[in-house]
C-alpha cells in the first residue's frame, strides 16, 4: 500500500454503487477512499393489481412516475411489453431527470413532464400549471414505501385525484449490519453519508442495536427527503447536499 492510499479518508456511503456511478471515481480523484454499503433491498409486489391498472388508460388522466424503480415495477408488471399506446397522449410526468431518462427508454420515447423538478413540491407546481382546470378522473402513481408519499398529499390538497398504487417496499439488506460492522472498523472512519430513508431507518437500527456513538461522525444527508427522515429520527447532521451536486457534497466531506 503506498503512502497516498494510506493517507485516504475513508467514507461510508449507504447506497448501493451502480454501473454509472460517479462517486467512486470522483472521490477517488479527491483522496477518498468511498466504502459503499446498500442499506436496503427492494422487492416487487402488487404487480398483477398495477397491470390491471395499465390496461385501463381510459380510466385515467395520466401517470406520475416518482422515481426511477416506479417505471421499474410499470414495467415488470407488463412482463416488459410495450405500455399500452393510449397512455401516451395523456398527461405523463415523472420527478427528476433519472426517471424522465428511465421512462424515455423504457417505453419507447414516452413524453413525460418534470425532468426538470428537483423534488415533489416542484413536480406538484408543474402539474398543477400544465393540467388545467378538468381534473375528473385520477392520475395513476406507481409508488414505493416512503416514495411518492408527500406528491400525492400535496396533489390531493390541489383538488387532484391520484390513485397511489404501492408497488414495491425496502426491506433491510441481509449484509448490511456485517458490511458496518466491518466498515466502522476503520480509525478514520468519521464520515456517513446517508442517502434516502431507508439508508436512515437502517442505519438508525444499527447504532441502538450495536451501540454505536455518532459523537464523534460527520453525517450528511443527501437530498430533503433524507434530511427529512434524518430529522424525524431525532439526528443531527453536518450538512444537507443536492443530490445533483457532487462536488458540493465532497466540500462537505472535507469541510
Amino acid at each position: 500500500m503506498t503512502m497516498s492510499e494510506r493517507s485516504k479518508r475513508s467514507v461510508i456511503l449507504l447506497k448501493a454503487p451502480t454501473a454509472d456511478d460517479l462517486y467512486g471515481p470522483t472521490m477517488r480523484n479527491h483522496n477518498l477512499d468511498p466504502i459503499f454499503i446498500a442499506p436496503s433491498h427492494f422487492v416487487f409486489k402488487n404487480l398483477r393489481m398495477l397491470r390491471a391498472k395499465l390496461m385501463e388508460p381510459h380510466k385515467y388522466a395520466g401517470i406520475i412516475f416518482p422515481a426511477p424503480r416506479c417505471v421499474q415495477a410499470v414495467h415488470e408488471a407488463l412482463d416488459r411489453n410495450p405500455l399500452p399506446s393510449c397512455w401516451r397522449s395523456l398527461h405523463n410526468y415523472s420527478l427528476g431527470n433519472r426517471t424522465h431518462s428511465s421512462a424515455w427508454f423504457t417505453f419507447q420515447n414516452l413524453p413525460t413532464m418534470g425532468d426538470h423538478a428537483a423534488n415533489a413540491h416542484n413536480l406538484c407546481d408543474l402539474i398543477v400549471e400544465t393540467f388545467g382546470p378538468k381534473r375528473d378522473l385520477p392520475l395513476l402513481m406507481p409508488c414505493g414505501n416512503g416514495v411518492g408519499h408527500t406528491l400525492r398529499l400535496r396533489l390531493v390538497a390541489q383538488g387532484f385525484r391520484v390513485d397511489a398504487c404501492e408497488v414495491y417496499e425496502s426491506q433491510s439488506h441481509p449484509d448490511f449490519a456485517e458490511q458496518m460492522r466491518h466498515a466502522l472498523k476503520y480509525k478514520r472512519m468519521e464520515t456517513i453519508v446517508f442517502f434516502g430513508p431507508s439508508s436512515v431507518r437502517c442505519s438508525l437500527q444499527f447504532f441502538e442495536k450495536y451501540n454505536v456513538s455518532l459523537k464523534d461522525r460527520k453525517l450528511i444527508a443527501v437530498g430533503a427527503g433524507t434530511r427529512k427522515a434524518m430529522e424525524d429520527a431525532g439526528m443531527e447532521m453536518d450538512a444537507v447536499v443536492d443530490p445533483t451536486d457532487l462536488g458540493q457534497l465532497i466540500r462537505a466531506i472535507k469541510t
